[in-house]
């Protein structure tokens, strides 16, 4: 497919991110590769993706980033960065809500990613539980903040979120943490579905 848009002065592309709407019936969509050009100045940049966009395959994904290839800079690095979500021990803590995140870091964010594939087993978003998900994209240097919420769907919407807590990878040993001790509902805490949260 050839696209044509127009944007504002991008500056200097280091990554693109790809999603797909989960729409009833999808069964995937497989992306080869990724090709831009300024039709201005006649620079080009190719993304290599050989992937599927897909909650049945491979990782399980409808989003994904990608680095750019290019002589001029620096490919950086994909992370595959481990996000666990903390729920309190209070009554009614547990939500059977919809939960999306968007990490921000020195290097940009990674967009908002819902949080379907738990790393632990059991129901997701349980009182006094930590659930853990992979969120890949392409690094972020330090990371400065979140930013987390849920869609109100479900009896009892509302949940308590003692904090995130977020590494580059499983087998790292730098963690940031996102402290909150609160309520995301619309009725207690906070009085809202969605926060903010800065590192420690």
């Amino acid at each position: 497919y050839l696209l044509q848009v127009e944007t504002g002065d991008l500056g200097d592309v280091y990554k693109i991110r790809v999603s797909c709407d989960d729409m009833p019936g999808f069964e995937g969509w497989h992306l080869k590769s990724f090709h831009l050009e300024d039709l201005h100045t006649k620079q080009a940049l190719t993304f290599d993706c050989n992937c599927w966009l897909s909650l049945n395959r491979e990782d399980k994904e409808l989003v994904k980033e990608f680095p750019a290839v290019n002589e001029d800079q620096k490919t950086l690095p994909v992370c595959k960065y481990v996000v666990s979500v903390h729920i309190g021990d209070r009554w009614g803590a547990e939500t059977f809500a919809n939960i999306y995140i968007a990490l921000y870091g020195k290097r940009g964010d990674t967009g908002v990613r819902k949080l379907h594939t738990s790393l632990t087993k059991g129901r997701k978003f349980q009182r006094n539980k930590v659930d853990s998900f992979l969120v890949e994209a392409v690094s972020l240097s330090h990371l400065q903040k979140v930013v987390i919420g849920h869609d109100g769907e479900g009896y009892g919407a509302g949940m308590y979120l003692k904090m995130v807590t977020v590494k580059e990878s499983q087998d790292s040993d730098k963690e940031w943490v996102f402290p909150l001790w609160n309520w995301l509902d619309t009725h207690l805490g906070l009085c809202e579905t969605v926060c903010e949260i800065l590192t420690v």
